[in-house]
């Protein structure tokens, strides 16, 4: 073979090595667009599928169905494996339906990647609450207090302020509570049904004192607020100002219809509480009234307390000696103080207070001898405890 038909052929030889890897380039570039695209429509596909079971498992928790929503939000997970906001609503859905355990390994795992975390930690908090694990809730409804929240923090963080305050009741911890409630009266605005809210739970703290307060503020804005003025009247009723408690309770039971309704629009301890407050202001022997009225009450309660007192002693009479309070007492039942005639109370104001002090020293200790009294006694026995009598 010539030198030409040599070099020809190595020609020919390099143009088919050429074309042929050529060939290969183009099916390799065409295999990995092929499945570039293949596996792109997988991820999407995967994604959307995660999108419309995570739909359905939000759904679910919306419509009250816990149990249908884990199994969506799980299948969710299986296509986007890790997704924060899945993994949220799916411990979510575990505690709701009740499993407990499960749901606080899965918050605190969130917990463990966000720990200032506002709404992990209010889950914590109330799982832990679950548990009756009464100081770790504590630890984390504190947390969520003082965490970072979504959109309006401050409306938040109140609420779960007056949460922690309703757990710190249900634990019986009320100086704790009302700290809390007076905390977040200092940061809210003035809005009637916070007000009424925090007056309701600051009751049942036993502050009378700041509940009738807030009462009367949000009564300032919606004076017909049956609610609000049915609170103020039993605040009012128990730190002892009857003449208000009794206002307030009528204006809350003034009936829409007709006055043979009136009682019924007020449950039965607060139509008690007015009827009570009406007959109190009958018998109290107030300084504010004229002469003549207020000796005329001083001597019917006397009447009401020495039949209190005579009764109580009776039943020393059958068993043995008075005690000496009661003995005392007895000794000042028979002395010229206990036997004073109107015209001699009406010249003498000292000799009103001394008469006064009489009944009201009869009901106390009756009440601590004899046991608890009934009828116009027991409003006496109000009176006397009232923190107008009490600081005088």
């Amino acid at each position: 073979m010539s030198r030409t038909e040599v070099s020809l052929a190595k020609r020919r030889l390099l143009l088919r090595d050429s074309l042929t890897f050529l060939v290969l380039t183009l099916l390799t570039a065409v295999l990995f667009l092929v499945t570039l695209f293949l596996f792109r429509s997988f991820t999407s596909h995967r994604a959307d599928l995660a999108v419309r079971w995570s739909g359905r498992g939000e759904a679910a928790l919306d419509a009250g169905k816990p149990e249908q929503a884990m199994v969506a939000l799980r299948t969710a997970l299986s296509y986007a494996p890790g997704t924060r906001s899945y993994e949220l609503l799916l411990a979510r859905a575990l505690a709701e339906a009740g499993h407990t355990e499960e749901a606080s390994n899965y918050f605190m795992n969130l917990w463990l990647t966000q720990p200032g975390d506002g709404f992990i930690n209010l889950e914590l908090a109330r799982l832990s609450a679950k548990k009756k694990d009464a100081p770790t809730a504590i630890k984390y409804y504190r947390a969520s207090i003082y965490g970072t929240w979504e959109g309006d923090g401050v409306v938040r963080r109140r609420m779960v302020r007056l949460e922690l305050a309703r757990y710190l009741i249900e634990q019986h911890d009320f100086n704790a509570a009302r700290i809390e409630l007076l905390i977040a009266a200092g940061n809210s605005p003035s809005d009637p049904a916070l007000n009424s809210t925090l007056a309701d739970l600051l009751m049942q703290t036993g502050d009378a004192a700041d509940g009738f307060i807030y009462y009367k503020k949000s009564l300032q804005h919606d004076p017909k607020n049956q609610a609000a003025l049915e609170g103020a009247g039993r605040a009012a009723y128990s730190l002892g100002d009857f003449e208000v408690a009794h206002s307030l309770l009528e204006r809350a039971a003034e009936a829409k219809a007709s006055p043979r309704e009136k009682e019924e629009n007020l449950s039965a301890d607060l139509a008690a509480m007015l009827e009570n407050s009406k007959r109190i202001l009958e018998l109290r022997p107030s300084e504010k009234l004229r002469p003549a009225e207020r000796v005329a009450r001083i001597l019917k309660d006397s009447v009401i307390a020495k039949k209190r007192f005579d009764g109580c002693v009776a039943q020393f009479d059958a068993a043995g000696e008075l005690p000496p309070l009661l003995q005392q007492l007895k000794s000042r039942w028979v002395s010229a103080n206990a036997t004073m005639t109107r015209s001699v109370l009406l010249r003498s104001l000292a000799q009103q207070d001394t008469a006064v002090q009489l009944l009201f020293d009869t009901e106390l200790q009756t009440n601590q001898f004899c046991g608890p009294p009934t009828g116009d006694d027991a409003l006496l026995l109000l009176v006397a405890k009232s923190p107008e009598v009490a600081d005088r």
